[in-house]
This record gives C-alpha cells, sequence and structure tokens, in this order.
C-alpha cells in the first residue's frame, strides 16, 4: 500500500507510469524532462466503497481524499487507488467503455483515434480520468462519472500552463474524449447547455492545434489525432454556418506530405469547402451593394460547381459504388471497422450533396416552385434515412452511432428548414428516434446543438415549431451568434468549461 515502508517514495505521476524518480523538489527530473505535471509527493489515503448500488457487470467505485492542493482541486477529487487497485479496478471500468464503444468485429489491426487516446492516458491525467469517466457512464455510475470528468477537465486546465502540456498528443486527445463524454452524457435541464459545452470543447482543439506547426502533423499519433479532430472542426464549422478553421493551402497539404490522403482526408476536404459556401452565401444576403452582391451570387454558384464535380471525382475514385445497405453482406455481418469505415463515408457523401442542393435551392433566383431534377436533395435525404439503422445496430457499438449523429443532424436542419418539400422525409427522419433504442440520446445533443447556434430569441422556443423556426433562420440567414476566440491564447485560458 501506499506509504508502507520499502514500497516507492517517488511522485505521484513516475508511481502512475511505472518510472524511476529521483524525488526531486518541487518537481522531478523525469516529469520535467518529459513535460508532465509532477504529482508530487503527498501520502493518498484511500477509500473503497463497498456499499453503494452496482449493476451487474459494474465494479466498485474508487476515489479518496486528495493532498494536491497545490494544484487548486479542492479538499475532495476522484483519484486513483494504489498501483494493484489502479491495474484492477480502472482498467476494469476503460475496458467496459472500450467493449462498448467499438463494433464486436473490430480487427485487430484496426486503428481509431480512441485508440491512440488509451495509449497516451499513462501518461496524461486528463486522458486517464476521461477514460474512466466514460467507463463509470458505461455501468450506469452517473454521479461518480461526472466527478472524474470534472477531474480530468481540472487536471487539463492545470496542465495549459504549461507550453510543452499544450503542444502535446495527450492534450488533443483529451479535448476529444471531452467532446466525445458531452455528445452522449452532457444532458442538462438547461437544453443549450450540452450543445455549448461541446462546442468549448471544440474550439479548445482548433486552438491547441494551431500551436503547433502543420509539419508537426505529419506522422505517428499526432497525424492521426489531427486528421480525425478536423471532422469535428468542420462539423461545427457548419453547424454554424462559418468559414472552415486550417482550410488554407499550408493545412491541406502539409500534415499529408509523408502519407498522402486517405479517401476519408479528401471528403473532409469537401465538408471544409461546403462551410466556406455557407459562410459566403451569408456574406452575400448581408451585401446592400448590387453589384457586389451579384458577384458573391457568382462565386457561390461557381464553387457550388467545383464542389460537385469534386463529389463526382471521389465516387470515381471510391470505384464509383457506395455502401449498399441493404445487401446481405451488410445485413450478415455489419460490425466490423473497415464497414463501419466505409458506410460513415457513405453518409457524409450523401450529407454533402444534401446541404449543397440545398443551398443551391435557398438562393436560386428567381426562387423556385419546383425544385429541379438535378439539385434534389430529396433521394440523397431517404437514403441516409434509410441507412441509419445499420450504425444502431446490435453489436455495432457507441462509435457506429458516433459517425451518424452529425450527418443525420445536419441532414434534419436542412429537411426542416424547407418542411413542405419534405413531409414524408422528415417523417422517415423523426421516426427511426422512436423505433430504435438509444437514439433519442443522439437526438437531444442534436437539438441542443442546434439551440447553440440560433439567435438567443429563438434557441429557447421548444416542440417541433422551434425545431422549424431555428432551421429556417439557419439557412435563410446567418446567425448572430459568433463563435470561438478572436486569438488562441485567450482561447486557451478560457478552456474547460466543465460541469459544476
Amino acid at each position: 500500500m501506499v506509504g508502507v515502508p520499502g514500497r516507492s517514495k517517488g511522485c505521484l505521476t513516475c508511481r502512475r507510469r511505472k518510472k524511476g524518480c529521483d524525488r526531486k523538489r518541487p518537481v522531478c527530473t523525469q516529469c520535467s524532462g518529459a513535460g508532465l505535471e509532477c504529482g508530487g509527493y503527498g501520502r493518498e489515503r484511500i477509500f473503497l466503497n463497498s456499499t453503494q448500488r452496482t449493476e451487474a457487470n459494474a465494479v466498485p467505485v474508487i476515489y479518496r481524499k486528495s493532498s494536491e492542493r497545490q494544484l487548486g482541486l479542492g479538499d475532495t477529487d476522484i483519484v486513483l487507488p494504489n498501483k494493484l487497485a489502479q491495474t484492477a479496478y480502472v482498467e476494469k471500468y476503460i475496458s467496459i467503455f472500450l467493449d462498448k464503444y467499438f463494433p464486436a468485429n473490430r480487427l485487430a489491426s484496426s486503428s481509431d483515434w480512441i485508440e491512440v487516446a488509451h495509449e497516451l492516458r499513462t501518461s496524461d491525467d486528463a486522458v486517464h480520468f476521461s477514460f474512466l469517466s466514460l467507463g463509470l457512464f458505461a455501468v450506469g455510475e452517473s454521479q461518480h462519472a461526472i466527478r472524474s470528468y470534472c477531474y480530468a477537465l481540472r487536471k487539463l486546465q492545470a496542465g495549459l500552463s504549461l507550453p510543452s502540456r499544450v503542444q502535446s498528443d495527450s492534450t488533443l486527445a483529451a479535448c476529444k474524449l471531452f467532446s466525445l463524454l458531452e455528445t452522449y452524457h452532457g444532458t442538462d435541464e438547461n437544453p443549450l447547455l450540452q450543445g455549448s459545452k461541446w462546442h468549448s470543447h471544440v474550439d479548445g482543439l482548433r486552438a491547441i492545434i494551431e500551436t503547433r506547426s502543420p509539419y508537426l502533423y505529419q506522422t505517428g499519433m499526432s497525424h492521426k489525432l489531427f486528421t480525425e479532430g478536423r471532422y469535428f472542426l468542420l462539423v461545427a464549422a457548419i453547424k454554424d454556418r462559418q468559414r472552415a478553421p486550417l482550410n488554407t493551402p499550408k493545412w491541406r497539404t502539409i500534415p499529408w506530405e509523408k502519407e498522402p490522403k486517405t479517401s476519408t482526408d479528401t471528403i473532409y476536404d469537401m465538408l471544409a469547402d461546403m462551410s466556406d459556401i455557407l459562410a459566403d452565401t451569408d456574406e452575400m444576403r448581408c451585401c446592400d451593394d448590387p453589384i457586389m452582391k451579384a458577384n458573391l451570387h457568382t462565386k457561390v454558384l461557381e464553387a457550388s460547381l467545383r464542389l460537385g464535380q469534386s463529389l463526382q471525382d471521389w465516387l470515381k475514385e471510391m470505384g464509383g459504388t457506395l455502401k449498399n445497405f441493404d445487401d446481405d453482406e451488410v445485413t450478415t455481418n455489419p460490425h466490423t471497422t473497415s464497414h463501419l469505415s466505409f458506410a460513415h463515408l457513405t453518409l457524409l457523401y450523401w450529407m454533402v450533396h444534401v446541404l449543397l442542393y440545398s443551398n443551391l435551392i435557398s438562393i436560386y433566383d428567381p426562387p423556385l416552385s419546383e425544385i429541379p431534377a438535378e439539385i434534389n436533395p430529396v433521394p440523397y435525404i431517404r437514403l441516409i434515412a434509410n441507412a441509419l439503422p445499420y450504425f444502431w445496430r446490435a453489436g455495432a457499438g457507441f462509435c457506429s452511432a458516433n459517425l451518424a449523429a452529425l450527418p443525420w443532424g445536419m441532414t434534419l436542419q436542412a429537411a426542416y428548414a424547407t418542411p413542405h418539400h419534405y413531409t414524408e422525409e422528415i417523417l422517415l427522419l423523426e421516426r427511426f428516434a422512436m423505433q430504435q433504442n438509444g437514439a433519442n440520446t443522439i437526438l437531444r445533443f442534436l437539438e441542443s446543438l442546434q439551440r447553440d447556434s440560433a439567435e438567443p430569441e429563438f434557441s429557447l422556443v421548444d416542440g417541433k415549431n422551434g425545431l422549424i423556426l431555428r432551421a429556417q433562420r439557419w439557412m435563410m440567414a446567418s446567425p448572430k451568434r459568433i463563435k470561438g476566440a478572436s486569438n488562441n491564447s485567450n482561447t486557451i485560458s478560457n478552456y474547460n468549461q466543465g460541469r459544476s
């Protein structure tokens, strides 16, 4: 046990990492050299709560009194027990989460940013406690999960004062884990807060990415966290109809100079182009000068044509076929990671068509009475609605639902903007949430994101009328609310808007 003669007297961080510690004060050499926060040398008092309610697959929740007052963490925080208990209990919780997150038949060689984050957990408390929180939520221990989440946020906040920590891969991983926690477990009595907190983590992710040169994202864990983290940034930009972050020549090329772009990277580029088209459309609508307005209208049309061509080129590179969600192969074996990745790309391909065509319809001059066949989003909305059950199949894992969540939300947004055009399609998209277990959780998150993007006077309008009103304002007028921060230092210093 901790404090027993003969056991390690090293700092808490070195003991957790199982590294030799020279016990230098106030910061040991191991932690200083690795750019880690030194946990100090206080003795740990450990408590095991054996009387709390646990579910069939649950294990006891561990927590202790913390002596780390120098970190400003308060007197009582969730922390880890001694080394044996840490391995036996905390790893069990994390294992339960990973079993629920990944599809049942995932390949041993598959790669996902969660796996990258999992490798980083032993050297970073923010990552470690984020995983513990996800594991606690997975077994229904919400109260302790929230405490663990708050502790992880405080650990990240403490680390952001160190330049080496700000630019570390583990900080990127922590931001992404916080976003995942908000998606599934961020429901709040205030319907605005879940979306707002998710967005705060995405803003933090962007600011942290931009503290490093794009050359530092060319290989290894950094490349994986950057390329997959870009998706969160692009979704947030489309949601707010703002220009895509990192959508400059250097950020679209340098991180791939050593590892060529995948089909996923290419479709993310198209999401970036779509967000710029939405921002240009709003700039055009706000323009009072007739000549400039006409020029902006031409610019949007030309950009839309280029994006349409990019979609066709991408489909050719994919071999001209996309996932058929009704074929026998998918029906009998829908859970492998390779299938899910391909299915997600299919969903994104359809979603870009829905957004592109809906935006073109909204700026058609003169206004349309009937939608031309060549820009009709209905077939793509129906394809997305019919594909959604695939992502919620038994054994598909949380990651599958997470992949489908934001395409589902953006498709609903486009459909709600002109509900008279898409009455049947809206019913299909909504009916799925009523028929599928777990889909309501995602739907509440999507609604909170929609409220977060709306002008204040429309953000708290409830019911179906509120959903339609906000979608119409999103499609036909630029949102008044400015997201993000004007400089990275302010964004980072104000980061960590966690649960109170």
